[in-house]
């Protein structure tokens, strides 16, 4: 592997480090709180004695104590070591200002308040410093995405900054442009009363019952946040990728003797879909937020900063990655399909071009992205659109549901077809954003000095 491949992995690999960072040390810090469901009975403390319902089922939590408060009132703080997993509950009163613990049995995930000399339980709830943790691991997480998109470019070698820098501008600009027809697809696709109209009777219709036009332009946001960083990773990535992973391929073919490796396309396949992968998790956590802010316009109140910390208060910083894997079905087969049939498309069209004796002039130059990138919105909304379905359905409603169990909704719903729901809105939606996109980027390149696309 040469020496751009070998620096291009690394950064990808310390990308990817860096990201998921701030998952451990706000683990160290802070401690794991594992979230199940609780039994169906109750217990109370009462002046240092537990108690429990008629069927005598006793419970705790698993959560580790930061720290405990004394009160002049009865105070009750269910924790658990974190060292010797051992699990207790420590109470303190009036009469018995000591700690006590008391071992007991079964974990689960809850909070116990105590008032006026006894405490009750609650039901299942956060702990009052776990919203802090969660904004500082959200903090922690973007600047750990700002020290690794940096390392990342600077890895990847002189000049390379110019592909980051034309993906970035051509993908927050084309999504943000897009953003009414973006909301409209996706309110089709989790509204029941929207999933027959059109584009245009959905959209008054969403106007008309939200109040407002400006429910048209809901997530815009995160939008423009998320696609900045989504668009130039997606594109740098995948620039950096293909020379390296094409040498390295045509090493293994020489090597190994097995010929079909020695593949162009190929190359541009693993090089999408490293892309493709990378992007989804630069990407997830806004795009969850900016599907909540239209499914739910009430989290836009106070702006869509606001609408990100309260889901991170509500559903904890989890809440903003639940779904990755369903973002990933949607942005892995998109970023392939759109990047190497663009590829492949305007590579072939200049060379029938040239075969048949045309210059490659100025107009070519726009004439050819243009019909390359019309046809790779088509494949790439095809391919992307059952990834698309369930990006909205997971992220439209609060809950610990898995991807799975809404892809088994959809089949038994509505069958294979509910996975193309909003198809006609997105075809327009993708149309105009893939091919804005890839003629911004096509220009960016040349502006910075790059050669266009193909040639």
């Amino acid at each position: 592997m040469s020496s751009r491949g070998r620096r291009a992995a690394a950064a990808i690999c310390c990308y990817v480090v860096l990201c998921k960072f701030p998952h451990y040390s706000a683990a160290l810090q802070n401690g794991v709180i594992h979230r199940v469901s609780f039994l169906p009975s109750t217990t109370s403390i009462i002046n240092g004695k537990t108690h429990t319902n008629g069927r005598g089922d006793r419970q705790s939590t698993v959560e580790l104590a930061r720290s405990l408060e004394f009160n002049h009132i009865s105070f009750c703080r269910w924790t658990t070591s974190h060292l010797t997993a051992q699990k207790y509950v420590g109470t303190y009163t009036e009469l018995q200002p000591q700690y006590n613990p008391t071992l007991v049995d079964q974990s689960i995930n809850t909070s116990v308040t105590a008032l006026n000399g006894h405490a009750s339980e609650q039901g299942l709830s956060l702990d009052d410093n776990e919203p802090k943790s969660n904004k500082l691991y959200a903090l922690l997480t973007i600047v750990g995405m700002f020290m690794a998109s940096a390392l990342l470019v600077i890895a990847s070698g002189p000049g390379a900054w110019r592909y980051y820098l034309a993906g970035g501008i051509c993908a927050t600009i084309s999504h943000s442009f897009t953003t009414p027809i973006d909301v409209i697809k996706t309110r089709q696709q989790i509204d029941k009363s929207l999933k027959d109209l059109g584009l245009i009777k959905s959209g008054m219709k969403i106007v008309k019952d939200d109040g407002s036009i400006k429910a048209l332009v809901a997530g815009l946001g995160p939008t423009t946040f998320g696609y900045l960083f989504e668009g130039a990773l997606k594109f740098g990535i995948y620039e950096v990728l293909k020379p390296a992973l094409r040498s390295t391929l045509a090493w293994l073919a020489t090597i190994t003797s097995i010929s079909y490796l020695n593949s162009r396309i190929l190359a541009l396949l693993i090089s999408g879909s490293v892309a493709g992968t990378v992007a989804s998790i630069a990407l997830c956590p806004m795009e969850a937020l900016r599907i909540r802010l239209v499914a739910k316009p009430e989290f836009a109140t106070g702006g869509w900063v606001n609408g990100g910390l309260t889901m991170i208060e509500n559903e904890g910083i989890r809440g903003l990655s639940k779904g990755l894997s369903a973002m990933m079905s949607k942005q892995v087969p998109y970023t392939i399909t759109k990047n190497v049939s663009f590829d492949l498309l305007t590579t072939m069209s200049y060379s029938v071009a040239r075969a048949w004796g045309y210059m490659i002039t100025k107009e070519l130059k726009i004439f050819i992205p243009l019909v390359s990138a019309m046809a790779a919105s088509v494949l790439s909304c095809i391919s992307s659109q059952p990834g698309d379905m369930l990006l909205s359905v997971v992220n439209a409603e609060e809950g610990n549901r898995k991807t799975r169990d809404y892809a088994k909704d959809i089949l038994n719903n509505n069958g294979f077809k509910g996975f193309f729901t909003g198809m006609r809105a997105r075809f327009l939606h993708v149309g105009m954003i893939v091919t804005l996109q890839l003629l911004i980027y096509d220009f960016v390149k040349r502006l910075c000095g790059i050669t266009a696309t193909g040639l």
